[in-house]
């Protein structure tokens, strides 16, 4: 099977079960990336921020340069394809039997059970990105207290909750965090 093929039904997989958004199917994605030895965790990482910051929905962005990143133009037309087309099909099914079934109480409860996987993904996205943005060494690898506290990199873990403040006391938008904190990373973490 051609490299195309395998990124456009791996993301059209990631796209199909992928609830939550962006940040639900982060860790998705990094998973179907592992089967191209495409990138590693840092890497991924930093094709995390780039689809942040880049204009469009975060994991169309994601897998648009994942596909590109593995096998180029064709890769990321193939992997962007892929991720959404099994939205727009479950959208217009959803919505034609939404409207009609919406007070069921097996809507309902299928709507329960989905919002706390929504947000274990995003959870389990931060853990991995996490991982790599604000530690020095892989968290599995580390035996004690001290170890965990000598592998912070201090200043991105700063950046880290100077954004979460200003996002949230502040409500400081997006864009300008972006550019306030990629200035700041230019500053001081090339040194």
């Amino acid at each position: 099977m051609s490299i195309i093929l395998r990124l456009f039904l791996t993301f059209a997989k990631i796209g199909a079960v992928g609830f939550g958004g962006g940040l639900a199917i982060v860790p998705l994605i990094y998973q179907g990336m592992l089967q191209f030895n495409s990138m590693d965790p840092e890497e991924f990482a930093e094709l995390f921020a780039i689809s942040q910051a880049t204009p469009g929905p975060l994991a169309v962005n994601a897998a648009t340069f994942s596909g590109f990143e593995t096998a180029g133009v064709l890769g990321a037309a193939a992997a962007t394809l892929g991720v959404a087309l099994p939205s727009f099909i479950l959208v217009g099914i959803c919505v034609k039997f939404l409207n009609k079934y919406n007070e069921h109480s097996l809507v309902k409860g299928a709507f329960t059970g989905i919002r706390p996987v929504a947000v274990g993904m995003i959870l389990a996205g931060f853990v991995m990105i996490g991982q790599t943005a604000l530690f020095s060494g892989a968290l599995s690898e580390v035996q004690s207290l001290a170890g965990f506290f000598e592998n912070i990199k201090i200043i991105p873990l700063a950046m880290a909750a100077a954004t979460f403040v200003l996002a949230k006391k502040f409500k400081i938008n997006a864009i300008t965090l972006i550019i306030i904190m990629g200035v700041s990373g230019a500053l001081l973490c090339s040194v």
